[in-house]
């Protein structure tokens, strides 16, 4: 499948959907969960694996043959290849703590492009996907209006271990000079998805996964928002997504 068709957003909801279910029925029992430290401040937890592996097998069905690349089983899509990159959860730390700043990403890469993806936030009860041409939908609902600018200029950054905070602080003040609010949530999946809904002002993260952005892209593209993205280092990203 070198594209992907429009009708099929039904389908990746309904993946998306049942990813959901899951996640916040471990919500409700946040007590049971194993946490590993996969690195200084990066965590992992048996709801990472099990969404993953879940999303995976439910594109295989559905969508035979394709490569699918994921943040915790890993993978590879090849210069120019075609395939689905997965984040079962970004934003681990903060589902980890309770908080509800977090969401499950699947994206379609096409010919090194984004073409396709849905993202959930859970616990906001927000689901948003898009495909080229479709326009944003919400809740897997029919194209909405399309979002316009926030008229308070809010932008969110993010932080990785590629790029820490004394680079990120420089960006920051750069944008308070401008007037702008700057805020931090730790997670790329939400805060790209408030920038699509109008709710904030941007996003800007450098080196990030391609699961981060894969979906991400393309639903702010459909959105209105002006989105620059690429690789900057083997496997890391940068995106600017802005109004």
């Amino acid at each position: 499948m070198q594209t992907f068709q429009p009708a099929q957003l039904d389908t990746l909801e309904s993946i998306l959907e049942d990813a959901s279910e899951v996640a916040l029925d471990w919500c409700a029992r946040r007590s049971d969960l194993t946490v590993d430290e996969k690195s200084l401040g990066q965590f992992a937890t048996n709801v990472d694996l099990e969404l993953e592996t879940l999303i995976r097998q439910s594109l295989s069905r559905h969508f035979s043959g394709i490569a699918i690349i994921g943040e915790e089983f890993g993978g590879s899509l090849s210069d120019g290849q075609s395939g689905w990159a997965i984040d079962p959860i970004d934003g681990t730390t903060n589902f980890i703590l309770g908080l509800p700043i977090w969401g499950i990403s699947i994206g379609y890469i096409a010919n090194g492009r984004s073409v396709a993806g849905a993202i959930s936030l859970p616990e906001l009860g927000i689901s948003l996907s898009a495909a080229e041409g479709t326009g944003l939908r919400i809740s897997s609902s029919t194209p909405i209006k399309r979002p316009t600018a926030p008229q308070v200029k809010t932008m969110s950054i993010g932080e990785n271990d590629f790029e820490l905070g004394p680079a990120t602080d420089q960006r920051a003040q750069s944008y308070r000079e401008q007037d702008y609010s700057v805020v931090r949530y730790r997670c790329a999946v939400f805060s790209l998805s408030m920038a699509a809904l109008g709710r904030l002002s941007g996003y800007i993260e450098h080196g990030c996964g391609l699961w981060d952005i894969a979906a991400a892209e393309i639903i702010c593209r459909e959105a209105g928002l002006q989105v620059h993205s690429s690789e900057i280092a083997p496997g890391r990203y940068a995106i600017d997504a802005q109004w």
